[in-house]
This record gives structure tokens, C-alpha cells and sequence, in this order.
């Protein structure tokens, strides 16, 4: 007669927690849903047309977010993993050229063709440099003095893991007497 007893409330304790576990599950999947649709609201939509050679950015709801050249063609300037996270991001040419260069944005994918603007900034002659941990290091370079290709300032971009965006690591000038 114990052990039926015991085995009941065994059995009940058990049907409890399940219940309990069962809406904790509900409750925490309720937020995982809340919390994707609120980092949706907070990411670009790109959608890269390769056979016009064009994205079509679409800013989050309720940014701020402003193209820098509104009459630009939005084109795919470089594709790859800048963040070693496994996934292709994208580099866009943005337009607004002038003597420092033309503006580039780096969009980090996050899920499908959500994105993270990582980085907004003018650049010339970009280049790329892929660091022993996979992040790649972006470089910009120009003339300091026209038609003298000695005297060359560098501004490196690197990847801030705790900020999770680009920022300027380095500005140097390169200078090369034999090219005088």
C-alpha cells in the first residue's frame, strides 16, 4: 500500500515538472521569437541582384540610416568572411566619391539575407588582408602629394570583436626614396 502511494505521488510530482517545464519552454520561446523580430528590426535587408551587378539595401524600420549618394548604384564591391563567423558578408559601394576616395559600408550577414552595417567609411584603393584569426583587415591607401607615389598614407580597418564593427587601427605614411 506504501509503495502505491509513493508511486502516485511520484507520478503526480512528475506530471508537475513536466507542466512546469512545458510553460517554461513556452515562456522562453515566446521571448526567442520577441527577441528575433526586435534584431530584424535593428538589421539591413540585402537582396544582391550578381547578373545587374547591384544590392538593393533596406535600411531597418525607425533607423536613421541615409544613403550617402541617393543617385549611386548600390553595387557589390567585395564578397567574403571579414569576421570569421563562417558566413559571406558583403562589402557595398556606396557612391559619394570624392578626393579622399568613394563611401564604402560593410554589411556582416547575420541570417539569410539579414545584415549588421559594420562599417561606413570612405576608402581608395582598398585592399584586403586576411589576419591569422580570419578577420580581414582593411586597407586604404592614396597619394599624399600628386604624382609623387613616394610619400603614401595608410589607414588600416580592423575588426572590434566587443563592438562588432570596424574601426581605424593605424594611419602611417609610407614613404619610398627610389620612387623619387
Amino acid at each position: 500500500m506504501k509503495n502505491r502511494i509513493g508511486f502516485i505521488l511520484l507520478v503526480l510530482i512528475s506530471c508537475q515538472t513536466k507542466k512546469e517545464q512545458k510553460e517554461t519552454k513556452i515562456v522562453l520561446g515566446a521571448k526567442q521569437i520577441e527577441s528575433s523580430i526586435n534584431n530584424k528590426n535593428r538589421l539591413f535587408i540585402l537582396n544582391e541582384k550578381i547578373s545587374e551587378n547591384y544590392v538593393r539595401i533596406i535600411p531597418p524600420k525607425n533607423s536613421d540610416f541615409e544613403f550617402p549618394d541617393s543617385s549611386a548604384k548600390t553595387e557589390p564591391h567585395k564578397n567574403g568572411d571579414f569576421n570569421a563567423d563562417g558566413k559571406e558578408d558583403i562589402l557595398i559601394y556606396l557612391g559619394a566619391c570624392g578626393t579622399g576616395g568613394c563611401m564604402y559600408g560593410l554589411f556582416l550577414n547575420q541570417y539569410d539575407n539579414f545584415y549588421k552595417l559594420a562599417f561606413m567609411d570612405y576608402l581608395k584603393n582598398a585592399e584586403f588582408k586576411v589576419e591569422k584569426n580570419g578577420f580581414w583587415t582593411i586597407e586604404s591607401s592614396e597619394a599624399l602629394e600628386p604624382y609623387k607615389p613616394s610619400k603614401i598614407q595608410i589607414t588600416l580597418f580592423k575588426f572590434d570583436k566587443s563592438k562588432y564593427e570596424y574601426k581605424m587601427d593605424t594611419t602611417f605614411v609610407r614613404y619610398d626614396k627610389e620612387l623619387e
